[in-house]
């Protein structure tokens, strides 16, 4: 079975636009937390979020789209441009998209719902509700590029973004399509906030995974974009290549529609199918980037996942969560960690775990609290994203030398 390698990457996120100067902040444990500035946020004055600035999603070419379209074609134009695509001989009709989402359109809607309701103004319902299903980034993508084989979308919460990157290497591996576009974005919005408000899982301070203080999450926006390709059609066109999805593992635990089994039992079975179909032991992995969200009970929960696949390995790994910087973004957290989980694997850096400054003696791994760490010998990395209702997804990363 040929490997799956990928050969484009692109970034949006509360940290600024494109993945090299988002890495750079990064390194140095930067954040962007502040009370969002969308219009009628301010029912939530207590609740930071992660917002992208205006100028980022500053673009002539995507007027009158919606605010998650906007994220996800500004990461998705990065790695098609990485990837040399059109220059690259592919028939389109060979490329699939794959999509994640989470919220989609909700954001607009929003917005012509309160103008229906209290205006009694119905007009341009489809300008403002053209991005609402869940379909629409996958179709918008499809429609600008020109892709026409395989199209998919996937909603399984906070892991659609994981979970599009391994149907999107399982639809290569099968021969169903010789590369795919995977792209996965989140815009922020009322409901969502609402939600994790009246759960007060929300900290009203910043994002802080596995210290003893934590208080919940920072809701945050952003996109990530991945170019697939099988190796054969890589080597061919001569592609520059970050590495290999080398495997994947999909799982749920069923124990509850928000909080994950106190002993991660979803996360252990998900890791260990993306290590087995990777065929790599778990003493290879050097690297894991959490979900880490902030919650008291998913940090802890995902802390026993880790030493249970690990075993005693566990103590001299190196784990992180990047959501101590970009905030949670959702349906878009899987792929936008698992760009910089490959980039973590290409430069052989460890991006930090920001805010981490009093140990929860629950949460007892290394984190990398505060600053980076360098790994030149990295040969596997592991991304793991944890969903409401259980759902999560294991995405394997090597070298394409591996």
């Amino acid at each position: 079975m040929q490997k799956v390698l990928v050969t484009g990457l692109g970034l949006t996120c509360s940290l600024g636009r494109g993945k090299q100067p988002i890495w750079t902040r990064m390194l140095n444990a930067e954040s962007s937390f502040s009370p969002c500035t969308l219009p009628e946020f301010e029912s939530f004055p207590e609740s930071p979020v992660a917002q992208i600035p205006d100028p980022c999603l500053a673009d002539s070419a995507f007027e009158r789209l919606t605010r998650h379209e906007v994220i996800g074609l500004t990461a998705v134009d990065e790695a098609l441009a990485e990837a040399g695509w059109r220059e690259s001989g592919l028939p389109a009709d060979e490329v699939g998209v794959f999509a994640g989402v989470g919220a989609a359109g909700m954001l607009e809607a929003e917005q012509w719902y309160r103008k229906a309701r209290c205006n009694g103004d119905f007009s341009g319902a489809w300008e403002s509700l053209r991005g609402y299903p869940a379909s629409s980034l996958a179709d918008t993508v499809a429609e600008r590029t020109g892709f026409a084989s395989v199209r998919s979308s996937v909603a399984t919460a906070c892991s659609s973004g994981s979970a599009a990157l391994g149907l999107a290497a399982q639809a290569i591996r099968r021969g169903r399509c010789k590369a795919a576009l995977v792209v996965g974005s989140e815009a922020l919005n009322l409901l969502t906030m609402a939600g994790f408000a009246s759960l007060k899982s929300i900290d009203p301070q910043r994002c802080r995974p596995f210290d003893r203080d934590r208080k919940g999450i920072v809701l945050g926006e952003g996109a990530g974009a991945l170019f697939l390709e099988g190796e054969t059609t890589a080597q061919e066109r001569g592609a520059t290549v970050w590495g290999c999805l080398a495997g994947w593992g999909w799982a749920a635990d069923c124990h509850h529609m928000s909080a994950p089994h106190p002993e991660g039992r979803g996360a252990v079975r998900a890791i260990r199918q993306a290590l087995e179909s990777s065929g790599l032991p778990p003493e290879r992995v050097g690297y894991v980037n959490m979900h880490g969200t902030g919650t008291r009970l998913n940090d802890a929960a995902e802390t026993k996942a880790m030493k249970t696949v690990f075993g005693e390995y566990a103590d001299r790994m190196l784990f992180s969560s990047t959501k101590s910087m970009t905030g949670h973004c959702l349906g878009a957290a899987g792929a936008v960690e698992s760009v910089l989980t490959l980039m973590a694997l290409k430069h052989g850096m460890i991006p930090p775990t920001a805010n981490l400054e009093h140990p929860d003696p629950e949460c007892d791994l290394d984190y990398a609290p505060g600053t980076a760490r360098s790994a030149p010998d990295l040969t596997c990395a592991v991304n793991n994203v944890m969903a409401f209702g259980g759902n999560v997804v294991a995405l394997a990363f090597t070298p394409h030398e591996s």
